[in-house]
């Protein structure tokens, strides 16, 4: 089993920069501009459909409140460098924002016209996906307590005010990139 420690986190740079910007994007936007400036990044389906194509991306990075930023930054530390550190920099790239950007256009046209919605759920559910395509790939028996773990989440976003087709489309994204790089991915170090 792999077990993430100290020296994992450590190499898992990009994860730790975009945990970093989404941080820095919380506190610039949340606490010192105010909500009015959120709004102005946000993904509104009416204004994505009026031409503002931006939100589409720029709302990854912002988050509602603070218990929304802590559990998307905790499960991006986590998923994030499991993938960073067992796949190519650029397939973690490539997983988090078309993962996301998947999330939000499906948002777009799933949900009504006038829904707000941000964070980056929809990209740590693409790494999620990766994640277990990873896994189970390397361990058989990994297979049922994934899908058990997969079922959680999305059961878990079931939840008011929770974004579903961002999380299941964004794990969707992160299962298909996660199968066409499995072929080219890193080796792993098991520890005992």
């Amino acid at each position: 089993m792999m077990i993430l420690d100290v020296e994992n986190f450590k190499k898992a740079k990009i994860t730790l920069g975009l945990i970093t910007i989404n941080v820095v994007f919380f506190v610039v936007f949340n606490i010192l501009l105010g909500v009015e400036y959120v709004l102005l990044f946000s993904q509104i389906n009416s204004k994505v459909f009026e031409g503002q194509i931006y939100r589409l991306f720029t709302s990854m990075f912002l988050h509602a409140d603070i218990i929304h930023l802590f559990s998307n930054m905790l499960a991006l530390l986590i998923f994030g460098t499991s993938v960073e550190n067992n796949f190519y920099k650029y397939q973690f790239l490539l997983i988090y924002f078309l993962s996301g950007f998947l999330g939000n256009i499906f948002s777009l046209y799933l949900l009504p016209y006038d829904s707000i919605s941000l964070g980056a759920s929809g990209a740590i559910f693409g790494l999620i996906g990766a994640v277990f395509v990873f896994f189970a790939r390397e361990d058989k028996t990994f297979i049922l307590f994934g899908l058990i773990y997969l079922i959680f989440f999305i059961f878990m976003s079931l939840a008011p005010g929770i974004n579903l087709w961002a999380h299941l489309f964004g794990l969707l994204g992160g299962l298909i990139l996660g199968y066409l790089f499995k072929n080219k991915t890193k080796r792993f170090e098991y520890y005992e």
